[in-house]
């Protein structure tokens, strides 16, 4: 831990005067306490960490990097811009509507008393990140692009808030600007109001020697809606944590996922949902797709506690492997404290169906275009969800480009 002690007195040094040094100082006592993850520990005991604690990668600074708006992926609606994790206003169109501060700014909704080391981490380094607040229907998405450069690390934590009555459509991309190694170390806390829906989708397209590290909580209140869609393309070592409360009744929470890994990629996602209240639903949709050497994780847990009367929660977990030497982990898994419930979960892991195979070449289509067909197909049962028709086609078009034929 040698190296973040180091970067944190230096950044100490930097920005030890301002009002939200405490608030890290605490981070980094914590961190210190906990350690880096290790396989010992049963959340992590399939998912080394080793590669993440060895690199000797450098706190991104508030530069411009040389990145101009020739590096930013436009998605056809407004959105901010991130390098390293700060910032970039003369990159950034602020849509119609949208309240924005810098988190530092919202320190008192920024904290978490019992957060995973990482988490923990990212409290340490905390400078920047995107503070949405939205009051009212939005038309457009939010588009929130965060591009990391070689050999940097950085710590952004969103927050977005969706008041009363409030609808918003949040799309975030993380992307490299190099082939180089970068890390990626996000938090995200999010606030659901009584009766506001949020469309939440990230899209994680970072190149294959980046690290990414994710921790979201969602607190969902009265007659409120969350949707997360979360695609997952690019990483050496990717682990994303994802934690729902559904705290008041008629709460709805949908979660779908998607992973491909290829080579020695190795993703990891673990959810957590929490039915708190009465009268509230919640589906779970996670798929991978693993080719070469590569290594995945699900690990999906449902909570019902006992007031929780009347929960109606599904889990699925569905998984391909196109090769020999891939390896997925799948763990749904209930913990049901209340008897009036309708609770269920799936796991499956499988290869391509040989007799759909021969069927498809039977009528004139080579066993490669076969192949991507079928795994289009598979895949096509979480991206057909993505309701925005730009992001929608940028998936298809990544996805296709990574398949043969």
């Amino acid at each position: 831990m040698s190296h973040y002690l180091d970067a944190f007195e230096a950044f100490s040094k930097e920005r030890g005067g301002d009002a939200v040094h405490p608030f890290r100082e605490s981070g980094l006592s914590r961190f210190r306490k906990l350690g880096f993850p290790t396989t010992k520990q049963e959340e992590w005991r399939f998912t080394n960490v080793a590669p993440i604690a060895r690199s000797t990668l450098q706190l991104g600074r508030p530069t411009t990097n040389g990145v101009t708006a020739d590096d930013v992926v436009r998605l056809g609606f407004g959105g901010l811009v991130f390098v390293d994790g700060h910032y970039r206003a003369d990159l950034s169109d602020t849509p119609v509507g949208v309240s924005l501060a810098t988190v530092r700014d919202q320190i008192e909704l920024a904290g978490d008393a019992d957060a995973p080391a990482f988490a923990e981490l990212n409290a340490s380094f905390l400078e920047d990140g995107a503070y949405i607040e939205i009051d009212g229907e939005l038309d457009d998405p939010i588009h929130v692009l965060f591009l990391g450069t070689d050999g940097k690390v950085c710590h952004p934590r969103n927050i977005y808030r969706i008041r009363r009555n409030a609808r918003a459509h949040i799309v975030e991309t993380y992307a490299s600007l190099g082939t180089g190694k970068h890390w990626t170390n996000a938090v995200h806390l999010i606030q659901v109001e009584e009766n506001a829906e949020l469309h939440h989708t990230r899209l994680q397209l970072e190149n294959e020697a980046a690290f990414h590290t994710s921790s979201l909580w969602t607190s969902q209140a009265r007659d409120s809606r969350y949707t997360s869609n979360v695609v997952t393309l690019g990483g050496r070592l990717v682990r994303n944590d994802l934690t729902v409360s559904l705290r008041a009744e008629n709460c709805l929470s949908t979660l779908n996922g998607l992973f491909l890994a290829q080579g020695t990629q190795h993703m990891d996602t673990h959810t957590w949902m929490e039915h708190r209240e009465p009268h509230c639903e919640s589906h779970e949709l996670y798929k991978g797709i693993l080719d070469d050497r590569a290594s995945g994780v699900f690990s999906g847990y449902i909570h019902v506690y006992k007031d929780a009367q009347k929960t109606d929660a599904y889990q699925s977990s569905k998984n391909l492997l196109l090769s020999d030497n891939a390896k997925v982990e799948s763990q749904p898994q209930l913990e049901i404290y209340a008897d009036d419930v309708k609770c269920s979960h799936g796991s499956t892991i499988g290869r391509l169906d040989e007799t759909a195979l021969f069927y498809m070449q039977s009528r004139g289509i080579s066993a490669a275009r076969a192949r991507s067909m079928l795994i289009r197909a598979f895949a096509g049962d979480v991206t057909d969800r993505l309701t925005i028709d730009a992001v929608r086609d940028r998936v298809d078009k990544l996805i296709t480009e990574r398949l043969p034929a």
